[in-house]
């Protein structure tokens, strides 16, 4: 997913690079020692631990979630993929918003058009990101969606009137030469007609709109609640999938594929939760690192179920993503 990771990402990730800014709420730490937090993870290094784990079963949740729709992506529409997805994901969403404080708390809100302007901005991340998934390899395709974080710092200025430093303009410049070193290695497809697949910019485009979402995190921090942000988020992207999978792109699922499409949703639903505990134990600097163990997952998935093994223009070119996204990261921390 968008970081990733989607973030995100991916309705992927809370904390940058991948999504940092999904948890604008973060700081309520309900049932975790303020004090405790405030002095940092190296005042009580359990939390710190508790946090890094909690982060890590977040992008295991990430990686699962894009080998499951790539292993799907060969037999089902990316409409019936988001669609079966968002169903499996919503009940997941809804028991996570009551432990949260309540259901119908959850869908209370005064900014009805900033949650369609999400929205919409969540169908495109969707659809972009696992239709890409169908072409790109694996590896490549998240390495790609890492790209989010570092539009955030190009979006942050114009959009909500953040200064960006030279440390994190750096950070920028370094991850989008990583980024066109793998766009330049025809992300990994081959082929004979075109040394560009439209499905290496469907996932640009997929990380285009994750970024405007963390974006919209910091525009909305302290007016809407985590659990509304979230419940909000999936279901013009279910709407959009049923209309299309309704115009005649049904297959129905097998056995086995019921069980990637169940993943699928549940890890979906799963991410975003894990990943705001998380914020709620370390700091994002902490957190961090552990935000690219999705990418150990994938590599190890990408190679077992389809023998991709990543070339190097595409292994330079995700280092430099990482490598900028790092760096912006932690000039803003």
């Amino acid at each position: 997913m968008p970081p990733a990771t989607g973030v995100a990402k991916r309705e992927h990730p809370m904390n940058e690079p991948l999504a940092r800014d999904a948890a604008p709420a973060a700081t309520d730490l309900q049932g975790t020692d303020q004090s405790a937090v405030e002095a940092g993870p190296s005042a009580l290094p359990e939390h710190a631990f508790k946090g890094a784990a909690l982060m890590s079963a977040a992008m295991f949740c990430a990686a699962a979630i894009d080998t499951s729709v790539k292993a799907l992506a060969g037999t089902y529409s990316t409409a019936e993929i988001v669609l079966l997805r968002t169903l499996f994901a919503i009940p997941v969403a809804l028991s996570i918003a009551h432990r949260e404080g309540g259901v119908l708390r959850a869908f209370h809100t005064r900014l009805p058009l900033w949650h369609v302007y999400r929205g919409c901005l969540a169908c495109g991340a969707t659809f972009g990101f696992f239709y890409g998934l169908k072409f790109v390899p694996l590896v490549n395709a998240v390495l790609l969606a890492y790209v989010a974080p570092l539009l955030v710092v190009l979006l942050s200025r114009p959009l909500i009137g953040e200064r960006v430093g030279a440390r994190r303009w750096i950070g920028v410049l370094v991850g989008f030469s990583g980024t066109v070193s793998i766009v330049a290695s025809g992300g990994g497809i081959e082929s004979t007609e075109f040394a560009l697949h439209p499905a290496v910019f469907s996932i640009l485009g997929s990380a285009t709109c994750w970024a405007l979402i963390l974006v919209s995190n910091r525009q909305l921090a302290g007016r809407e609640r985590p659990a509304t942000l979230a419940v909000y988020m999936m279901p013009i992207s279910g709407v959009v999938a049923l209309a299309l999978t309704l115009s005649g792109n049904w297959v129905t699922p097998t056995g086995w594929d019921w069980g990637l499409f169940a993943i699928a949703g549940v890890g979906s639903a799963c991410i975003h939760f894990l990943a705001a505990l998380a914020s709620r134990y370390a700091r994002a600097a902490t957190l961090a690192p552990f935000e690219y163990t999705n990418l150990i997952w994938v590599a190890i998935a990408s190679w077992l179920f389809w023998g991709e093994v990543p070339d190097l223009l595409t292994i330079a070119g995700g280092a430099a993503i990482l490598l900028g996204g790092f760096i912006a990261a932690r000039a803003h921390s």
